[in-house]
């Protein structure tokens, strides 16, 4: 009984194996012409997740950039609907359009010459002598960062040149100038999908 209990498991198991091989693959998966939905995200100094589907990316002097409009949460303050959220724009430059990782910084480690920046623009409300708050666009970029300081990377991990689209990750810390007295952006767990262009 249990040599034929063995036998029919083996002849179960073997049809469900030449069914899977001669089952048709979707034509659909082959087809890379098919482009997904863009997605732009990352975590801000790691308290909150912002997620973008306005993403451009343009080209200039043989490099590429991406921009992506953002909308924050006001940590500082949650409960005025007027100042709940703060807009802001990302922009990383990156010094060619190829597959491949791109630091802030070029090192003996990094021979290929590839480079990046980043910029984080954020729209603050400050008061002004009067006390009437101003809307100022506050700067932070791996620019601002000691000569040599390592402020991250970005990588292009996939170019679809059928669909003109890309993948990538990137993490960067974003420093404000010097004669102001903010602290440091730290962007962390960044991807872009499906980024057309």
């Amino acid at each position: 009984m249990r040599k034929l209990k063995y036998i029919l498991a083996s002849v179960v198991l073997s049809a469900g194996f030449a069914s899977c091989e001669t089952e048709v693959i979707d034509e659909k998966v082959k087809d890379d012409s098919l482009t997904g939905t863009p997605i732009f995200s990352f975590d801000l100094n790691a308290k909150e997740t912002v997620v973008s589907d306005r993403v451009t990316v343009g080209f200039a002097g043989g490099g590429m950039s991406i921009n992506a409009r953002l909308s924050l949460v006001n940590q500082e303050d949650t409960s005025n609907p007027e100042t709940r959220y703060k807009p802001a724009h990302l922009h990383i430059q990156f010094s060619s359009f190829v597959v491949g990782n791109f630091p802030t910084a070029l090192s003996i480690d990094n021979p290929s010459n590839f480079n990046s920046t980043a910029t984080l623009m954020v729209q603050e409300m400050i008061p002004d002598e009067d006390g009437v708050l101003e809307k100022v666009w506050i700067e932070y970029s791996t620019t601002n960062a000691a000569e040599n300081q390592n402020a991250g990377y970005g990588n292009i991990t996939h170019v679809n040149g059928t669909a003109k689209y890309m993948h990538g990750n990137f993490e960067y810390i974003l420093f404000p100038d010097e004669e102001v007295q903010l602290e440091p952006q730290r962007i962390s767990k960044g991807n872009f999908n499906y980024i057309a262009y």
